[in-house]
This record gives structure tokens, sequence and C-alpha cells, in this order.
């Protein structure tokens, strides 16, 4: 998996796992059986996401892990060659 696909696949993991926590959490008030499974769900989705980051986010040509908590870089911070 190349950088570009891993950081696409985090932002989207966090945003949509986030969106589940919160839905879990909204249904919760009213059936805690049924929205506790639903967080925790969207929960390991976020955390999921994070962890493929961790593996695949790295430059392609010298293989530097990339920061996940700033902006997605045009050039890799290491080599200098273009992502």
């Amino acid at each position: 998996m190349d950088c570009h696909k891993s950081y696409a696949l985090l932002i989207t993991g966090i945003l949509g796992g986030a969106a589940v926590v919160f839905l879990g959490l909204c249904i919760s008030g009213k059936s805690a059986a049924l929205g506790n499974p639903i967080a925790l769900l969207g929960l390991f989705a976020m955390l999921g996401s994070i962890g493929q980051a961790f593996v695949f986010y790295k430059c392609p040509h010298c293989g530097f892990h990339l920061n996940i908590r700033g902006p997605k870089p045009d050039y890799c911070p290491n080599c200098g060659r273009k992502l």
C-alpha cells in the first residue's frame, strides 16, 4: 500500500469511527446493550486505522515513516524525493 492510500484510510477510519462512536453513545442512552458494542466497534475502527498508518504511511523510496499528526507532505523529509 502506498502512502497516499494509507493516509486516506487513516482519515476515513478516524472520521468514520468517530461517527460510529457518536451513534453508539446516542443509542446507549436508550439501550446500553446495543449502544455500547456499537461504540466499541467505532473505537476499534479508529484504532485500526491508526495502526495501519504506523505500518504503511512511509516514503516509498527510502522507507522513512512519515508523521501522521501533521499535514501530508509533498516530499519526503528524509530523502527529499516526491511522494
